[in-house]
């Protein structure tokens, strides 16, 4: 099974979680990563390619968001004030998305062997590069990885400083990609405090 293929899994095993509820609220993070973890764990892959898969999945949630979702609400809207409210929907959907699917994809690859802070790294920068594809918030997107590595990391051997910097990086990173506009953005929603937690921003792009 390829980065494509666990996507796909991860997109079939997702969609009527959303389509019942019409947006993805904080009590379905947990149904994302379960999901997630799920899918992953199915495949029985190790290392190197659990990671990748990892982002495959990271990318199969994002992907679902942003196509049953805030996009579709932001299509409909009707009003200046319909608009606002429908990105906002949007906004805290992509946000939550990112979140379980970081939680996810965490502790499906760590039981495949790959290391916790280069999960949460990885998958922070698919859920960035991925909502910025699908058109969708990607200051969202970061914060919700960063949220997702904090909450991971209570359950693993890495501090949730270090779990809030990988994700942060792999943020940065991703919208570094997109453009110098993105990065910028994407810098500006991560500084400070995020769930009591001070983010330190460790990224290879200045």
């Amino acid at each position: 099974m390829n980065e494509q293929e666990i996507g796909a899994r991860v997109r079939d095993g997702i969609i009527g979680t959303i389509r019942g509820t019409g947006e993805i609220g904080e009590a379905a993070v947990g149904t994302l990563a379960s999901a997630v973890q799920r899918a992953l764990n199915e495949t029985g892959a190790t290392g190197a390619t659990a990671a990748d898969l990892a982002v495959g999945a990271a990318k199969g949630v994002i992907r679902t968001a942003g196509g049953l979702v805030g996009l579709s609400a932001l299509t409909a809207a009707d009003s200046v004030s319909t608009t606002a409210g429908a990105a906002s929907q949007a906004a805290a959907s992509i946000g939550n998305a990112a979140k379980g699917a970081v939680v996810g994809a965490v502790k499906g690859s760590s039981d495949a062997g790959v290391d916790t802070l280069e999960a949460i790294s990885k998958t922070s920068r698919s859920a960035v590069s991925e909502a910025s594809a699908v058109g969708a918030d990607i200051t969202a997107a970061a914060v919700g990885a960063v949220e997702g590595a904090i909450a991971v990391a209570k359950d693993t051997s890495v501090s949730v400083e270090d779990a809030a910097a990988a994700a942060a990086g792999g943020a940065v990173d991703a919208a570094s990609s997109i453009g110098s506009a993105a990065a910028e953005r994407v810098k500006a929603a991560l500084q400070g405090t995020i769930r009591g937690v001070k983010v330190v921003l460790k990224t290879t792009v200045e």
